[in-house]
């Protein structure tokens, strides 16, 4: 007997459209087996070749994930599909060398928790064009297990927006 145990095959397919700054419509649903709290890695399309820095033979690849997301709305043919990952930052006081900086170093830090978005730009409205995203219509997608989506490196950023900023009274 050996302690092999085969993997079945990810569900796998591409992102359809983009809805908002945190939700996607990917190219699956129901029929394909896609359910309501799946999770899906969204990839980048290109591989990185890796060579052996010895020999110089082909190696093979890797895909770098983007986001990942998980199914919220499943249609038979289509599945609406949202980041949901979060992060606790500090928004209260600090900041450069200056009076207001130094008496906020006394204050009560203030904490918020933000949701992982499909955007690098920290200012962007909720509606986002296409160029502004790091997900693309046409990007490839692979189902992602449980135990693997919370330590998954992406390439969006977690950060507060204008309306997270403590004013100089607030502080």
């Amino acid at each position: 007997m050996s302690d092999h145990i085969e993997e079945l095959p990810r569900l796998t397919g591409h992102v359809a459209e983009l809805v908002s700054d945190r939700e996607v419509i990917l190219n699956r649903g129901s029929t394909h087996g896609v359910r309501e709290g799946q999770y899906f890695a969204i990839l980048n399309p290109d591989t990185i070749g890796i060579t052996d820095p010895i020999t110089g033979e082909d190696l093979g690849g890797i895909r770098v994930v983007k986001v990942v997301v998980v199914a919220v709305e499943v249609a038979p043919k289509l599945t609406l599909a949202r980041t949901f990952r979060t992060k606790t930052l500090n928004i209260g006081g600090s900041g450069g060398p200056t009076l207001a900086a130094m008496s906020a170093m006394f204050n009560t830090p203030k904490y918020i928790e933000t949701v992982e978005k499909l955007t690098l730009d920290k200012n962007a409205p909720r509606k986002i064009a296409p160029s502004e995203s790091v997900v693309s219509k046409g990007d490839p997608f692979e189902e992602a297990r449980e135990d693997e989506v919370e330590d998954v490196r992406t390439i969006t950023l977690f950060e507060p927006d204008e309306s997270w900023r403590v004013s100089d009274a607030e502080a």
